[in-house]
């Protein structure tokens, strides 16, 4: 029988042989020794059992391989965690990297303040071109670096309470930066199931209100931009998983500062406008008047208002069209 690790690693992953071999290398860099590494397979259909197959051998106990139908990566995270044998879980995805010292500068902090149940980090990025970004944080998000923190040694962080106002607001841990301790999350909080885009921030949201978090102030992981993310190629599915997420958001922490509640209630109604452009773009003018009506509710506007107007105009004749071009019954044979 195996020890028990101290840290369980979950890959979640769907065609990714390609890539799935560098993200495993860097889990076996990590100078943290008391690991194990779970991988889901999520239905894939390349030869991803066959890239895992030479580091199932060598790792032996240490490595679990698990093949499912696809159902999507939260169901693919939810049983990793279900299966996950740790005191503390981290995710990495099948085509990002840890850098060798994340495991081990996540777990010092955790056991300097024995109290925290959530530490996360910056990470670097190599977008699409080839260009790395050193510092996600300080490059490329706007508006949603950690909050105000107390530094207990050098670059580690505990984070103030009001971390969870700010993460109702916007998107601040990524999977890759995450480590949790399993009995935080116990059997309650996962991934939610058919939320395809936004679904980390649901979760982290959920473990936050829940435990005290800390952060590393250095980049932990590397994320890889690929052309073919969901992220890059279905800009008009996100945004409407997006507002999904910040309506759940909403009915789920109704005591959530007053100020970061109107932030989101202003970032929800920019996504239905949005979604009300693409309908109207489309020809398809009661989809967008009904989305322009959902954006007018959550921030009233005198343009989204105008915008409504038109879009209740272009529907209406719309269907006077459609009336028009139907033959009445009587003048049939």
């Amino acid at each position: 029988m195996a020890a028990t690790p101290l840290v369980s690693i979950v890959i979640p992953t769907f065609n990714s042989a390609k890539t799935l071999p560098r993200a495993i290398l860097s889990v076996l860099a990590q100078r943290a020794l008391s690991w194990e590494l779970i991988v889901i397979d999520d239905g894939s259909t390349d030869n991803t059992r066959e890239a895992v197959q030479q580091h199932l051998l060598r790792l032996g106990d240490r490595m679990l391989y698990h093949r499912q139908p696809q159902s999507g990566s939260s169901v693919a995270r939810n049983k990793g965690i279900d299966l996950a044998r740790g005191e503390y879980i981290a995710f990495l995805d099948a085509d990002d990297e840890f850098v060798p010292s994340k495991l081990l500068r996540q777990l010092e902090l955790f056991c300097r303040r024995p109290e925290l149940g959530l530490v996360f980090s910056d990470f670097s990025c190599i977008d699409v071109q080839g260009n790395l970004h050193r510092s996600a944080f300080a490059e490329l998000v706007e508006e949603e670096g950690p909050v105000r923190m107390e530094e207990i040694s050098p670059r580690q962080f505990v984070c103030d309470r009001r971390l969870v106002d700010r993460m109702v607001v916007s998107y601040v841990i990524s999977p890759i930066t995450a480590m949790v301790r399993k009995s935080v999350i116990g059997s309650e909080v996962r991934f939610p199931p058919g939320q395809q885009y936004s679904e980390e921030w649901l979760f982290f949201l959920d473990v936050a209100s829940k435990c005290r978090v800390g952060y590393v102030g250095e980049p932990l992981s590397v994320q890889h931009q690929t052309p073919g993310s969901l992220s890059l190629t279905s800009p008009i599915r996100n945004t409407q998983q997006q507002a999904q997420a910040m309506q759940r958001i909403l009915e789920r922490f109704p005591d959530a500062a007053s100020d970061s509640r109107r932030k989101l209630q202003g970032k929800l109604a920019n996504c239905f406008r949005q979604m009300a452009f693409d309908h109207f773009k489309s020809g398809e003018y009661r989809s967008a008047r009904t989305a322009f009506w959902e954006a007018l509710k959550h921030h009233a506007d005198w343009s989204t208002a105008l915008h409504l107007a038109q879009a209740t105009w272009a529907a209406r004749s719309q269907k006077s069209e459609e009336s028009s071009e139907q033959v009445p019954v009587s003048q049939v044979g």
